[in-house]
């Protein structure tokens, strides 16, 4: 069926926009793994505006993914504290609830930091609480390689989280730190996920029972999360197979989420780390297959090895669902979900209640 509207599933309403619109202001919306990527100069203005055109109050900093080791992970947090303080008006750091509670009520965008691998901890459970106490609220298993805790998704064999992977998720659940199930192998996310005491959650993540492929999470693993307090936010990338996916296609991710863990378990973000435009514009892939990122503005770095379903040849790298390409696009999936008739309190929720709620609870 020819849709009325490009990017949702039909065209809203003059009731249904405006109860979109009032219920994205008044969220308090959290992305749970985006990016604030500088521009020319180190300038994060272009990106703070964008953040504001898309009613965005909180955003989940990615500090360290396959490329970072423990120093250039503490490069990070000396590179976002100081980019934080010196654009102050706008961002403030947040390392507790209370502290996104806060930004929303003062006008301000609350940053906190998280890890997409934990990497940076290398074998030692100690670094973990050295970390928590640099401002780091959540991390990773693993990104999509194999490290000292468990199997990423990339890994063929998937054995699951290791011993030293249960000792630093015990270490996790002591310090107060979110234990994110993202991008590791679907053993290493069950088995992570039963291991933890602690409600886990998937800062960015889709349902392999609506779209097969090997990021996303299954409804078994689901499940466990939900039964433990956790959530999960879906992301507008690892959809279905067509390239141009819309929002009204991730939504669907969403409804499946809600359906598993029920209104208080749904979250949304973007993974947008690598896919603005002042990130990617001058990436390029190198001969022995790596795609090379200026991630932060000021490096390059090797990401990863260039394969797998989810992933373009040229720019702009990656296929984000139409209508999720920018932060200013985000009240879209507010939209798709007024118009799947989701009750308000429920939309609400999704857009970043239920996160603070899972970090009010962990991390304090």
């Amino acid at each position: 069926m020819q849709l009325e509207h490009p990017y949702l599933s039909r065209m809203p309403s003059r009731d249904e926009e405006q109860r979109a619109l009032e219920l994205h202001a008044r969220a308090t919306v959290v992305d749970t793994c985006g990016a604030i990527p500088p521009g020319s100069g180190g300038s994060l203005d272009e990106s703070i505006a964008l953040l504001r055109l898309g009613g965005v109050d909180c955003v989940g900093m990615t500090l360290s993914a396959e490329e970072h080791d423990q120093r250039a992970a503490m490069d990070q947090i000396i590179f976002w504290n100081r980019n934080i303080r010196k654009h102050s008006e706008d961002l403030v750091k947040a390392t507790c609830a209370d502290d996104i509670r806060q930004a929303k009520e003062d006008g301000r965008i609350a940053v906190y930091y998280l890890f997409q691998n934990a990497k940076p901890f290398g074998d030692d459970p100690g670094n973990v609480e050295l970390f928590k106490d640099m401002g780091v609220v959540s991390s990773a298993i693993t990104y999509n390689k194999r490290n000292f805790l468990g199997d990423g998704c990339a890994e063929p064999e998937d054995s699951g989280i290791s011993t030293i992977g249960r000792e630093m998720i015990a270490e996790m659940n002591r310090v107060g730190m979110l234990v994110d199930l993202s991008h590791g192998g679907k053993r290493t996310q069950l088995t992570a996920a039963q291991a933890s005491i602690s409600a886990p959650y998937f800062s960015h993540n889709n349902c392999y029972s609506v779209f097969g492929n090997r990021r996303n999470a299954t409804d078994q693993t689901m499940q466990v999360v939900a039964d433990k307090g956790g959530m999960m936010s879906t992301m507008p990338l690892e959809i279905n197979h067509d390239p141009e996916a819309t929002v009204a296609n991730m939504v669907d991710h969403l409804m499946h989420t809600l359906d598993i863990f029920g209104p208080n378990g749904a979250g949304i973000c973007t993974d947008f780390p690598k896919g603005r435009r002042s990130v990617y514009e001058t990436a390029y892939i190198d001969q022995e297959g790596y795609l090379n990122i200026q991630y932060d503005g000021t490096l390059y770095v090797k990401r990863m090895k260039w394969e797998g379903p989810g992933c373009l040849q040229t720019p702009p790298w990656y296929p984000y669902a139409e209508g999720v390409k920018s932060y200013e696009g985000l009240p879209n999936i507010t939209r798709e979900l007024v118009l799947r008739g989701v009750e308000d309190s429920t939309i609400v929720a999704a857009l970043g209640e239920n996160f603070i709620d899972l970090m009010s609870r962990v991390v304090g």
